[in-house]
């Protein structure tokens, strides 16, 4: 894909009190602009080769890696592969594809963030668990669908009502600002998960969390 090192806001451009625009652009190094002024979210607009999108597509539904985990940031690459051997799928170039890019995913949002520990949740989603339109109760969150349709983004009118502003495709990879994000700016952009309940499409999702305490934030899933 191609790498430029220019981002575009997607949706009206940053406001002094709210952070609402998506940042955009097909080099990764957006994803650390997201602190940037009435941002809500850096998304970077890139895709899988062929042969990469063809194998993770073609993994039987029950084979798909399944993680929950709190780990240092080093860590993240090793629990990915001990998933996979959980799961049976077989070792290979593809399958330290998947690891080294998720580790490296991780290696962003511990810089970001500041903190090198991590909540993973790396799992096949085939419901619409998070349908609705919100904000996650935390600062922030990195989030890739490597299979399968991918995040919505939403913002409220004057009426309240939620308006789809944009979403994700498999392979894109974004850090959404959470409601605990530091500093004044309020985090107005919502987003959630497509809803493919009863259309046969599994998701296989990644989000990774900087951890805090449970004072201070309550995940959302």
């Amino acid at each position: 894909m191609a790498d430029t090192d220019t981002a575009t806001p997607h949706v009206p451009g940053p406001d002094p009190a709210k952070a609402r625009a998506i940042l955009e652009s097909t080099s990764g190094l957006v994803l650390q602009q997201v602190a940037r002024p009435g941002v809500g979210a850096a998304v970077w607009r890139r895709s899988f080769s062929s042969g990469f999108a063809e194998w993770i597509g073609g993994i039987p539904a029950g084979q798909l890696p399944a993680l929950r985990a709190l780990a240092d940031v080093r860590a993240v690459e090793p629990c990915i592969h001990a998933a996979c051997d959980q799961s049976g799928l077989s070792a290979g170039t593809m399958r330290d594809l998947l690891a080294s890019d998720i580790g490296a995913l991780a290696l962003v949002l511990a810089q970001v963030m500041g903190q090198p520990l991590l909540h993973i949740r790396f799992e096949a989603v085939t419901t619409d668990a998070c349908r609705r339109f919100h904000v996650d109760r935390m600062p922030g969150r990195l989030i890739c669908t490597y299979r399968g349709p991918g995040t919505q983004f939403g913002l409220a009118d004057e009426t309240g009502r939620v308006v789809q502003v944009g979403e994700m495709r498999a392979g894109e990879a974004a850090i959404l600002r959470g409601a605990l994000w530091p500093g004044d700016e309020v985090t107005r952009l919502l987003h959630r998960s497509p809803p493919i309940a009863g259309t046969g499409q599994v998701r296989l999702l990644l989000a990774l969390d900087p951890a805090v305490a449970p004072s201070e934030a309550r995940r959302l899933h």
